[in-house]
């Protein structure tokens, strides 16, 4: 399809009138060096991904010090509010699909009008799920292993992350299409900004320190929704005023169904893909959980360190995507191909230093987290395996990333899938339980799964035949 042709179509449905791009020049960022420009646009991202965490991190650091069972209450509860935030992560997905690609072909109007359709279809789904994780989110925590001395500490916790979902969907979603222009910068800086309040409330509230009430757990909860909502209200004002390469109005929220079928072509697959993550993290602790509440406890600490060595394989894998989706969107599948690998090649040297270390420091970093002598030692154990499993995953996620780049998150959902479905969890399961080793077992299954998800999606990717564009099929 010409682009005179894509631009009369999308005066026709939308009634605005795209943006005259240059004389097919591309944009910057497809016009630089891969490698640097990979690393300029990831590390804002790496940077970002880690502050993330760390509002797992500071909530896992002060309520490790109210005692084991409110550490275990958050190690249940996390999996199931992780699989609402895959949800977000999924459509946030599309946002860098479609924006990246429009930013490519130096379409700006379309990046604007798609980023909002996302946008508003991420915030519907996001109240919808609210709602639902209210209703039934009790029922979920008893499936996953919350004893009865755990549950109303989980509960407490999960409740109160539920209702803060629509603004977490939000910010996702501006951090998204805002990278998928390029400019990876502004959502580092309100990530930090957050980050830095939710650090700052943490003990204010947990402790009841000054004049701030003693909430416990709760007060972790509520730190980490009220600094969500102070980014997400940033975010928003950003995106209306236009200062930063999109400018999203209020009629860009006006669902038009083209383009929402679009946008759920692309980030339901990568939603359910996220979610079946998130889904086998919950069924991996009901595996744990029949060790013991020290293993659980081991478990959910392990999960937020191993978070971290992922960081730079997620920020690149972002980073790919985006460079991947301009590319495509430039007409340049032989570039968007060495970008790939290229983050390939970068990740795989950055992990194996990294594995290196947690094979020396695994129990200081444990010590951290717990004064707990059992906890220390089986979490040390799963650190040093998980390590090197997570070496493997940083292939997948870095190919996955590059996948949704291309709006091939179909494919990517079906290698998830392959690694965590028919691999990690049985093997899993029957390592630990069925021949007896306990829950190193379960340590094993992880790292075979991950090798063997790694070895499959790079043989399918050498195939080439994920380099098509999308927007060219796109009737806005």
């Amino acid at each position: 399809m010409s682009e005179q042709l894509q631009n009369e179509e999308f005066t026709e449905s939308t009634g605005l009138t795209p943006q005259a791009p240059p004389e097919r020049r591309g944009t910057p960022l497809v016009d630089r060096p891969i490698l640097p420009t990979l690393v300029r646009l990831s590390w804002p991202i790496v940077v970002g991904h880690l502050l993330h965490l760390t509002y797992q991190l500071v909530d896992t650091f002060w309520v490790g010090r109210l005692g084991a069972e409110p550490l275990a209450a958050i190690s249940v509860a996390f999996p199931i509010i992780f699989i609402v935030f895959s949800l977000a992560a999924g459509y946030s997905i599309a946002g860098v699909a479609l924006v990246s690609q429009h930013s490519g072909a130096a379409q700006r109007e379309k990046a604007s009008l798609a980023a909002g359709q996302v946008i508003g279809f991420s915030l519907a789904l996001a109240l919808v799920l609210a709602a639902l994780g209210l209703l039934f989110g009790r029922h979920l925590l008893t499936w996953v292993g919350a004893g009865p001395e755990v549950l109303p500490l989980a509960w407490t916790y999960f409740s109160i992350l539920t209702a803060g979902i629509p603004l977490i969907f939000v910010f996702f979603v501006f951090s998204a299409v805002l990278e998928g222009t390029g400019d990876t910068i502004t959502p580092m800086k309100l990530k930090t900004a957050s980050v830095l309040l939710n650090i700052l409330l943490d003990p204010l509230l947990i402790f009841g320190w000054g004049f701030f009430p003693e909430l416990g757990i709760a007060g972790a909860a509520a730190a980490t929704v009220f600094s969500r909502f102070a980014s997400a209200a940033v975010g928003v004002y950003i995106l209306l005023s236009g200062r930063r390469g999109l400018t999203v109005r209020p009629s860009h929220l006006i669902p038009r169904p083209s383009l929402i079928k679009q946008v759920v072509r692309i980030g339901t697959p990568a939603g359910l893909g996220t979610s079946a993550v998130a889904i086998a993290m919950t069924v991996m602790t009901s595996i744990v959980a029949p060790f013991g509440t020290y293993a659980l406890a081991a478990w959910g600490v392990g999960n937020r360190v191993l978070s971290l060595i992922r960081m730079p394989s997620m920020g690149f894998a972002r980073a790919t995507g985006v460079l991947v989706g301009q590319h495509l969107g430039a007409d340049q599948p032989a570039a968007a191909n060495r970008t790939a690998w290229t983050g390939v090649a970068v990740n795989l040297g950055i992990m194996a230093v990294v594995v290196l270390a947690f094979q020396f420091g695994a129990t200081l970093v444990m010590r951290l987290f717990s004064q707990d002598p059992e906890v220390i030692e089986i979490g040390a154990q799963y650190l040093r395996w998980g390590a090197v499993a997570y070496g493997f995953l940083a292939v997948q996620q870095v190919l996955g990333g590059a996948l949704d780049g291309a709006g091939q998150t179909f494919k990517k959902m079906l290698f998830l899938l392959f690694s965590l479905w028919a691999l990690q969890i049985p093997l899993s399961r029957v390592l630990s339980t069925e021949l007896g080793l306990g829950v190193d077992g379960v340590w094993y299954g992880i790292l075979l799964a991950k090798l063997a998800g790694a070895s499959a999606i790079a043989l399918w990717f050498v195939r080439g035949t994920w380099q098509q564009k999308i927007i060219a099929e796109q009737k806005a």
